[in-house]
């Protein structure tokens, strides 16, 4: 239940995540910088899990994790170690092909369904893992990219979100960064379920995090995400 999306900026790039959680789950604990193997890197914490969805390190990868939920019922496969703990395992590595390298090595059956993307400057690999098998492309972030979820199921939420951020980003690339905001920022009012800030009954967006990696100034903002903000329509 997240959203991500990443756009090339003048000299670097950028990465906007929404956090989408169940309501009665405990709050995550605020960014902060963490000792990883040779490396440090900075990232939220699920104090659930223990680990993160999105965290930099001091080498500029990015990597971040979101659910996958097929929009057909089937037991979830997969082993019952926590998700967040694949961010800080490909953030501990010295650069990007490193990185992919230790993506690569995830063993799928000891996690429920993710997907995971590693960047660096004008590189990604997007990993996928239905529980049993990994599999991974080449990501194309000379452009605005999406990346979306939801445990409503994720085909139910894709369409409508890729058309907005489509729409959008539809402007000069020097607007990106303010589409981007206003993207993450976006609710329906007849639709809060299956919005980019979504909000039901038993969930939420409950947090948003900013990364800017441009060359060696990397800089991650956090923000709690509140109910009922203002809503706008597409």
């Amino acid at each position: 239940m997240c959203t991500l999306s990443v756009i090339p900026t003048t000299l670097g790039m950028r990465v906007a995540f929404n956090r989408d959680e169940r309501r009665d789950r405990l709050p995550a604990f605020p960014p902060s910088t963490y000792k990883l193997a040779r490396r440090r890197a900075v990232y939220p914490v699920d104090p659930v899990g223990g680990g993160t969805w999105i965290g930099v390190n001091d080498r500029g990868i990015v990597a971040a994790v979101l659910n996958r939920t097929p929009g057909f019922a089937l037991p979830a496969p997969g082993g019952a170690r926590s998700r967040a703990l694949i961010v800080p395992a490909v953030l501990s590595t010295d650069d990007f092909e490193a990185a992919v390298s230790a993506a690569a090595r995830i063993d799928p059956t000891q996690y429920a369904r993710f997907r995971l993307i590693v960047l660096r400057g004008r590189r990604a690999v997007v990993f996928m893992s239905d529980g049993r098998r990994l599999s991974s492309a080449a990501a194309d972030v000379t452009r605005p990219l999406l990346l979306t979820s939801s445990s409503l199921g994720d085909d139910v939420v894709a369409g409508p979100r890729a058309r907005l951020f489509r729409a959008l980003m539809e402007t000069q690339w020097s607007r990106w960064p303010t589409a981007q905001q206003d993207f993450h920022d976006h609710q329906w009012p007849l639709r809060p379920e299956i919005s980019v800030r979504m909000e039901r009954a038993d969930a939420r967006t409950v947090s948003r995090t900013v990364i800017d990696v441009i060359g060696d100034d990397i800089r991650l903002s956090y923000e709690p995400v509140l109910d009922s903000a203002v809503n706008q329509a597409a």
